[in-house]
């Protein structure tokens, strides 16, 4: 993959771990707070960072769709003031090179809920 996508690869990254606790769209069961648009995403706790890192066409629809048994666990683990989504979004013409993104940030990052990318 290019150097174009490992530096963009690193700017989400940043963003996403960066962005403040309380900005991060919080996780419930109806996932009306988080937007429909397409974007690369993480799972974030308050305390151990970033869990779990993905990309999906329609956000609301991954998470109520997509994950729910992962999702619904984390809710029954955790709080909500615990377990937040960072999100970066993204136009649908960006979307079509998310999943190399997705591939960089999870092997720079290494979240622990991620599947081990060969």
């Amino acid at each position: 993959m290019t150097e174009l996508y490992k530096g963009e690869a690193q700017a989400i990254l940043k963003n996403l771990s960066s962005m403040p606790f309380k900005d991060c769209y919080p996780l419930s069961r109806g996932c009306l707070n988080i937007p429909t648009c397409p974007g690369i995403y993480a799972i974030r706790h308050r305390d151990e960072g970033i869990l779990y890192i993905g990309v999906a066409v329609k956000l609301r629809r991954r998470f109520k769709d997509g994950h729910k048994a992962f999702f619904w666990a984390f809710l029954d683990y955790c709080t909500p003031d615990e377990i937040r989504i960072a999100a970066e979004l993204m136009g649908y013409q960006s979307f079509q090179r998310a999943e190399n993104l997705e591939t960089l940030m999870i092997r720079s990052a290494r979240p622990r809920y991620n599947s081990l990318i060969k």
